[in-house]
């Protein structure tokens, strides 16, 4: 099936305060020791050991865009070179490699080079050798020796003879890179590929801001078409098509996210066009039929880092996401976001004569820090400084297998149990970079943002630091007074209380601050009341609300009244005021009314006043007090 063109345009504003993958490369492209190819830059050029430490001569050198080690005479031969990793927590070390000649094995005959790894420049570890005639692709995890002076050498280690090579035997290296990233929660998993940054639960993804949802459709036989979005500060892509009619390419500023337009039907490679196939080289099945349990057919990700990722759905009724890769292995281009710049996205289908379309969302979001005090959410167990912890609000407790017993607002066991991609195990539907979380974040008032990120999540006008049951100094929703203080981990140090299981004083195993309340009717106000000194009386209110006091007024404020040799039903309806006395004439009462689940929502009756009369009567010359009982 061949397609006519179809035109999409986004164009998004996108900043991105985040971070990205940080690499020291050398991929000798220069006959140079002093190349730096990544985002970083070495300490120092390469320098060779007992060699005339010329990129352009001797027995090491660079040609050919590699590093070339041939008849190597001398045991002691090599060449090294120094980068500062400090400051980092995760450090891989990669390069591609061949050999020619060299005889290899472990005896006094051997022939081999080896790459060796120190954190001090001095003492020195094997982590890899090279021998015979062979190529390949050489990675290794070298966290171990990270420090201010990490260094790497290529030494001989052949125990022929003096070590001499013969003059047809070499070792080329290209493309030398130490990849370095940080890993925050500490579970092995780098930030730039952890789905869960913090353990929390919540997906990176899930903890970004200010998105943009949009969603798109290309009918048959339309021509060209385009839908423009503005964006600011966005830090990750996602563009999900629920059905696909039969290719597309995007590009970003110009330049597209491959090399080639991404085809996925089988016999309509036009020019330009590469298939994209399931890792065992099958195709997607009918993409341009939607799948039915909700999935998108074909989901591409351009990632924190500027990286793309290509994902399917086998089938109209596969239940999971998965990778897809182009036919012959060419390699996603690398579009790095750039703070502030205003960036235009385009989405094209292939031209041709038969019916075509496509149809799916485009989400674009910023990497944010909801409460700004400096750490972004995906860092933060606390992204609105409301005392409550991110795990909590988000509802992932709710989930079989999932606790926080320690009450540090991590999951119990995520660090070593979050598989390869960083998310807990039992909250995923597998444990891919592609991975599907098995709960969604509660958004307990509908308004469109999660309760981690709202400082009132059930939209009841009572923020939820109050109905915890926490402090909050000045009303402003946040725990404590000004200014707020928080730790590396993004909670309040400044406030005296939080980070306990908030209130459910209603005990429906809802907390308060997820479930809306409201401040009763005072439907019945109670009247004014007479009588006599030493007799009873009552004074009567009617309220919707759940928790009943009555009040006295002192001549300055109010005072709660209990049950006494006084009053009774000082928590109900009706006040009963026994035996008043002289003192007592004139006094102020009113009912406060609230519900035990809306700290938020006190409502006061109108004053009823508590009035004495005294009767007198004149007989036989004395003067008699009586008290008019009618």
């Amino acid at each position: 099936m061949v397609l006519y063109r179809i035109l999409f345009i986004f164009t998004l504003l996108l900043g991105f305060n985040g971070y990205t993958q940080n690499t020291f490369s050398d991929a000798f492209s220069s006959v140079s020791y002093s190349n730096n190819d990544g985002t970083q830059n070495f300490s120092g050029n390469w320098t060779e050991i007992n060699d005339g430490n010329s990129p352009s001569t001797g027995r090491i050198r660079v040609s050919g865009n590699r590093l070339q080690f041939n008849d190597i005479s001398r045991s002691d031969h090599g060449i090294y070179r120094q980068a500062n990793l400090s400051g980092w927590t995760i450090a891989t070390l990669s390069f591609d490699w061949q050999t020619s000649g060299l005889d290899g094995g472990t005896d006094s005959t051997s022939e081999n080079l080896s790459i060796q790894a120190s954190s001090d420049g001095v003492n020195f570890t094997t982590i890899g050798t090279f021998y015979g005639s062979n190529s390949g692709a050489f990675s290794t995890d070298i966290s171990t020796y990270i420090s201010g002076t990490t260094t790497f050498r290529f030494y001989n280690t052949s125990t022929w003879g003096s070590g001499d090579w013969e003059s047809s035997e070499y070792v080329y290296i290209d493309n030398f890179t130490i990849t370095i990233e940080n890993d925050y929660d500490g579970d092995g998993i780098g930030d730039a590929t952890d789905l869960d940054d913090d353990n929390d639960g919540i997906t990176d993804e899930e903890e970004y801001c200010s998105t943009a949802n949009v969603s798109f459709l290309a009918s048959a036989d339309v021509g060209e078409r385009s839908v423009t979005v503005n964006h600011t500060d966005t830090g990750y892509l996602r563009l999900d098509f629920s059905s696909m009619d039969n290719s597309f390419q995007l590009f970003i500023n110009g330049t597209p996210v491959h090399p080639s337009v991404l085809e996925f039907e089988n016999g309509a490679l036009g020019t330009g066009e590469e298939y994209f196939l399931f890792l065992d080289s099958a195709f997607i099945a009918s993409p341009w039929v939607a799948n039915s349990n909700g999935l998108p057919r074909l989901r591409l990700i351009v990632n924190e880092s500027g990286q793309a990722q290509l994902y399917g759905t086998r089938s109209t009724s596969s239940t999971i996401l998965e990778p897809m890769a182009a036919q012959a292995a060419t390699a996603f281009n690398v579009i790095p976001w750039t703070p502030g710049n205003n960036n235009t996205f385009v989405v094209t289908n292939q031209a041709g004569p038969g019916p075509e379309g496509f149809s799916g969302v485009l989400f674009a979001s910023a990497i944010c820090d909801t409460d700004g005090d400096g750490i972004s959410n995906e860092f933060d167990l606390d992204s609105d400084n409301d005392g409550i912890y991110d795990i909590l609000e988000s509802g992932v407790l709710n989930e079989s297998g999932v606790v926080d017993t320690n009450n540090d607002g991590i999951i119990d066991g995520a660090t070593g149990g979050s598989g390869s991609n960083g998310l807990f195990n039992a909250i995923e539907d597998n444990d891919t970079e592609y991975a599907i979380p098995s709960f969604t974040v509660l958004d307990s008032d509908s308004d469109g943002t999660y309760d981690p990120y709202s400082l009132d999540s059930d939209g009841d006008v009572c923020n939820d630091v109050v109905e915890a049951g926490f402090t909050d100094n000045n009303g402003d929703g946040l725990l404590g007074p000004l200014p707020v203080t928080v730790d590396a981990s993004g909670l309040v140090t400044s406030g005296t209380d939080g980070y306990t299981t908030p209130d459910d004083n209603n005990t429906n195993s809802t907390f308060d601050f997820q479930e809306t309340g409201s401040a009763p009717t005072i439907t019945s106000q109670p009247t004014d009341v007479t009588t006599c000194p030493g007799c009873t009386t009552t004074i009567t209110a009617t309220a919707t609300g759940n928790v009943l006091q009555w009040q006295l007024f002192n001549g300055s404020t109010w005072d709660n009244l209990s049950d006494s040799a006084q009053y009774s039903g000082t928590a109900t309806n009706t006040l009963t005021i026994i035996n008043p006395t002289p003192d007592q004439h004139n006094g102020q009462y009113r009912l406060v009314a609230s519900f035990t689940d809306f700290v938020c929502g006190l409502t006061n009756s109108n004053t009823a006043l508590l009035t004495l009369r005294v009767n007198t009567v004149i007989s036989n010359r004395r003067v008699t007090f009586r008290v008019d009982r009618s």
